[in-house]
């Protein structure tokens, strides 16, 4: 691998090579009519050639994508098969055990199956997405939103979410545009003390995701969506949540706007890009 790779730098450098200098020795010792025939002419060669020469890398490059699609989605159907004898077997064993320790051990084993599917969802999605083969499809945004609060069903407390989404298609990358929503909804309630609401709402194309938590000062207002910054009296999670957010609207054409006081948060998420149909919001 390392000599393929080495023999692939060394081709395109000579390739850029050759062609800058015949293109300098063209201009000096041609005519302007005849420099722009012959340098399209050696243009047309070098293409020619770096085609052919370069087509086994091409070749192994997408090769190499195609193994790890079918790998990825191998691993993925195989892991489905032990984790859902496991729960099968749990639901058995709690319709036949009264103690309550046991069957408290049996919620934890049927909660540990459903991160792991997750981990492997998170890690599949991950992959997809640095080789370029996340999937793009259409999809209801109250249903894929409420999808995001049954995470927070045990972590949220006495924190209220409200949606007041219309019923409305959308057209993206459905993981991506879910992995979005967690991260706003987990960032809030995880670096917010005094937080004890959130509500989220389209505004004509604008998705509002809006908390009556703490606020960010205004010296981090700017830099919330840098990878790895943490404010200063935040000891809680990696920095990563709101990079990921970012980074996600940026690929998908999302304009993504912040607002922050001592009365809350609120993100502003341009949704008009991915609309499956044109709307008229009141």
């Amino acid at each position: 691998m390392y000599n393929k790779k080495r023999i692939f730098y060394i081709f395109n450098t000579f390739i850029v090579i050759s062609i800058l200098s015949f293109t300098h020795f063209t201009i000096l010792y041609f005519d302007v009519v005849d420099n722009i025939a012959l340098s399209i002419l050696i243009i047309l060669i070098y293409t020619l050639l770096y085609s052919i020469l370069n087509r086994g890398f091409i070749d192994d490059i997408f090769d190499i994508n195609e193994k790890l699609k079918y790998k990825i989605e191998k691993s993925i159907h195989e892991l489905n098969t032990p984790v859902a004898t496991i729960s099968i077997n749990s639901e058995i064993l709690q319709s036949k055990l009264k103690n309550s320790q046991n069957l408290n051990r049996l919620d934890r084993i049927d909660m540990a199956c459903r991160d792991i599917l997750e981990l492997y969802k998170d890690m599949e999605y991950s992959i997809k997405k640095e080789i370029d083969n996340v999937e793009i499809i259409e999809f209801n945004l109250e249903e894929l939103l409420y999808r995001c609060l049954d995470k927070f069903e045990d972590l949220r407390d006495n924190i209220k979410i409200d949606i007041d989404i219309k019923p409305i298609n959308i057209k993206s990358d459905k993981s991506g545009f879910e992995n979005m929503i967690t991260n706003l909804i987990s960032n809030a309630i995880r670096h917010n003390n005094s937080i004890t609401t959130i509500n989220i709402f389209l505004k004509k194309s604008i998705l509002i995701v809006q908390d009556d938590g703490d606020g960010i000062s205004t010296k981090d207002l700017y830099r919330v969506f840098d990878k790895y910054f943490q404010s200063d009296n935040s000891v809680k999670g990696f920095g990563i949540g709101l990079n990921m957010v970012k980074e996600f609207c940026d690929r998908e054409r999302l304009d993504i706007k912040i607002d922050s006081s001592s009365d809350g948060t609120t993100f502003y998420i341009n949704l008009k890009n991915i609309f499956v149909d044109r709307i008229d919001f009141e």
